[in-house]
């Protein structure tokens, strides 16, 4: 039988074995780690007692890959969606609390209302934002906005951390316009946050691998390739510390790993090589805690945490684009968000609780002009093999929808190519 062979259980890698599945094909998934999701994953930490994120991450309405993925897994239920779509901020400095909340697709019109805009602002102001769609390839944000913009640092800033893990002077300035069009310009439903309430591996990762293992998916774990053999524009084989498995003439293989393993794998797709890290701590709190605005999550300006999200008893706060962070140490960050959100919060919630700090040195791709210039497409000069990653060419910003996104197309690729290679003799 012909089979798709999977080389990473991250989000891309299982969007890419759900879809062949479902086509009826047979899929071999190997993950060189202990457990699927790759950078999107919930584990049990142990410190904390209770199970966490590595990351925390949030949907929006217009994401229509990651909820079509969400319904084929069967997990859509356990993604809650806060409708009508808004967005909570508050600056310390200043004392200032306001939401962002879209209405309807004609962006004039919502932003006409004061209380769905940023105070101190006037729908002028949100005109720049078309200045984006004239940007050109190699133009950032920075340049386009303007720094000294009222809006640059309490929400075009703000926004490129969060979609693009990248600075707003150096972020490309194309792919925000591109998020603009598929959300804002989209109209309300398009922006409603979607929030993993139940972690993102109950939502995400288990029902994809049940749905594989119904399938008759064979998922092997710890199970790093080593490289590829390959003759005549097809791969032959893959190599494993086991040794060599050999890949038939009629089967395909999909690289759905990061850039730089793709990079010791298969040099010649040139992945990009310039990334940038997040940094997420959870801190375990004695009871839920209600943030500013009643949501489970608030933006900040302002201020070194970007991000604060309240899950049971567990206080999470993110700050992307974390490069003067990361290399601090453990302690020092959380000693620091500890006592920054606590201000921020109004309240004395005590000592340092608990606390779990988890860096993701290469997140995602830096989303600057010249690197996303440099994103690969989906095929190779192998006739069987594909690549698939947040990182690669999908138009997209390098979050959940793109790596879902990416998996969808490489599985596309890999079904047309097995169609048209007739069966061995």
């Amino acid at each position: 039988m012909r089979t798709v062979h999977v080389i990473g259980a991250g989000m891309a890698g299982l969007s890419c074995a759900v879809q062949c599945a479902r086509a009826g094909h047979s899929v071999a998934i190997y993950e060189a780690s202990l457990q699927a999701g790759g950078r999107c994953r919930s584990f049990q930490d142990e410190g904390l007692g209770c199970m966490i994120d590595n990351g925390s991450h949030m949907l929006i309405g217009a994401n229509d890959a990651t909820k079509n993925y969400l319904e084929q897994i069967g997990s859509k239920e356990l993604v809650t969606e806060i409708a009508p779509a808004t967005f909570p901020f508050l600056e310390p400095d200043t004392g200032q609390q306001w939401q962002i909340k879209p209405g309807s697709p004609y962006f004039s019109l919502w932003l006409l209302t004061p209380g769905r805009r940023v105070p101190g602002t006037n729908p002028v102001d949100y005109a720049k934002a078309f200045k984006l769609s004239r940007a050109k390839k190699e133009d950032t944000v920075g340049q386009i906005i303007g720094q000294d913009d009222p809006l640059y640092d309490r929400l075009w800033q703000p926004i490129c951390r969060a979609v693009l893990n990248t600075d707003a002077d150096v972020a490309s300035a194309q792919l925000l316009w591109k998020v603009i069009k598929l959300s804002f310009l989209k109209g309300e439903a398009a922006c409603r946050p979607m929030i993993f309430e139940k972690g993102l591996s109950a939502a995400l990762v288990s029902p994809a691998l049940t749905f594989l293992e119904n399938k008759g998916a064979d998922i092997r774990f710890q199970a790093r390739l080593r490289g590829l053999r390959w003759q005549n524009d097809v791969v032959l084989a893959m190599r494993f510390p086991e040794g060599l498995l050999r890949v038939e003439n009629e089967d395909a293989v999909v690289l759905a790993v990061p850039p730089d393993v793709c990079a010791e794998l298969w040099p010649d797709t040139n992945p990009p090589v310039e990334t940038l890290p997040i940094v997420n701590v959870h801190f375990r709190v004695r009871e839920p805690i209600e943030l500013p605005g009643g949501l489970p999550f608030l933006g900040l300006i302002g201020t070194d945490s970007q991000w604060i999200f309240s899950r049971e008893n567990v206080l999470s706060i993110t700050i992307s684009a974390a490069s003067d962070h990361v290399d601090k140490p453990n302690w020092e960050i959380a000693n620091h968000l500890w006592s920054e959100i606590t201000k921020i919060l109004g309240r004395n919630m005590g000592r340092l609780p608990p606390w779990r700090v988890i860096k993701e040195r290469r997140a995602t791709i830096a989303q600057t002009p010249a690197v996303l210039a440099g994103r690969p497409g989906a095929t190779t000069s192998l006739n069987n093999l594909f690549v698939a990653g947040d990182w690669t060419n999908t138009g997209l910003p390098a979050t959940i929808e793109g790596s879902i996104k990416s998996g969808r197309r490489a599985a596309r690729l890999a079904i047309r190519r097995m169609t048209k290679v007739p069966d061995d003799p």
